[in-house]
């Protein structure tokens, strides 16, 4: 049986103070400038202050089938597009999660157990799937989703659709009663992304002359940016805004660096919004990577008011379609 994550001392006491505070209005600033950050110009929504300053941070089993929108934008500095030959990406995928249509396992209501993990059923579909659905499998922890790639954040371009979209909008939650401000150790960056912290960012060499680099980059770096709500017409919807970091550990500006910002449904356990970029500082790239829950399921957007473009909600309907043509197939 798995052990369940420790809470240090400082930790618990720092989550009890939080809880028992009055809402801090000088946090309404703060929630502004994440408001416009996140839901500004796609939603018609705004953060407010929450009556606490604390969150219980875990992944729960999806009740209903989950539906998800991911862009991709790339842009080149000029002149790069045609030296490596190709073309910035500018892309629309969707991909739905459900339990598996087969299982008989049966799951509590809120997070995962510890000592359990989800594994449900996903299906892809988009440019990088030639508009032809893949499916896979799900897994889901109390803190983490998956498949997840281990080098999304310092990938020039996605090429395991499915790893990166999890790996860049699913961060590592501590499964544990988190408080804004703290800090926590998220999911490991590694393969790729510790080659290139092995390269001199002046030469763009290695070897001998480079032995001094470490060639091993860090975890990502997560923090619980801000507590708040989002007004729906069935009640105020609990959101936790979740920044993350992440370099190879070079000079900024000369290697390789991302960053994210999550927006969580606190009492769902379900991804709202994730916004991430990836820096290539030799070459100049920029990826950005947003993702969007556009299902009807409670805890998404479109629970919270947002009304989605016609072109998405045949999109998603036609990836909830395909799911569920292919589940029947399997029974």
């Amino acid at each position: 049986m798995a052990r369940a994550t420790p809470v240090s001392a400082a930790a618990l006491g720092l989550a009890l103070a939080a809880c028992s505070a009055e809402p801090d209005e000088l946090a309404a600033p703060e929630l502004a400038e994440l408001s416009a950050r996140v839901f500004e110009p796609d939603y018609t929504l705004a953060l407010a202050p929450a009556d606490t300053r604390v969150a219980h941070l875990a992944w729960h089993t999806p009740t209903c089938p989950l539906a998800y929108r991911v862009r991709i934008d790339e842009a080149y500095p000029e002149g790069l597009e045609k030296f490596l030959n190709t073309q910035p990406e500018h892309s629309a995928s969707f991909f739905a999660v459900a339990p598996a249509v087969t299982s008989t396992a049966t799951w509590p209501p809120g997070p995962v157990p510890q000592d359990r993990v989800f594994v449900g059923e996903l299906s892809f579909q988009g440019p990088r799937t030639a508009n032809r659905p893949l499916l896979r499998e799900f897994a889901l922890s109390a803190t983490l989703a998956g498949p997840a790639s281990p080098d999304a954040a310092c990938h020039e371009r996605t090429w395991d659709a499915v790893e990166d979209a999890m790996a860049l909008g699913w961060p590592q939650l501590p499964g544990r009663l988190t408080a804004v401000g703290e800090t926590w150790t998220g999911a490991r960056v590694e393969s790729r992304c510790n080659r290139s912290a092995c390269v001199d960012p002046e030469t763009r060499g290695g070897g001998k002359a480079a032995h001094h680099l470490a060639c091993v980059t860090p975890w990502w770096r997560e923090r619980l940016a801000a507590v708040g709500e989002v007004a729906t017409a069935t009640g105020p919807l609990r959101v936790a805004v979740i920044t993350s970091e992440w370099s190879d550990g070079l000079p900024m500006g000369e290697g390789l660096s991302s960053e994210r910002t999550a927006v969580i449904a606190v009492d769902h356990g379900r991804l709202l919004h994730a916004h991430a970029k990836i820096h290539h500082g030799y070459s100049g790239i920029e990826r950005e990577v947003r993702i969007d829950a556009v299902d009807t399921c409670p805890g998404g957007l479109v629970d919270a008011g947002w009304t989605p473009p016609d072109a998405v909600v045949s999109a998603r309907e036609a990836i909830l379609a395909t799911r569920d043509k292919t589940a029947t197939k399997g029974r």
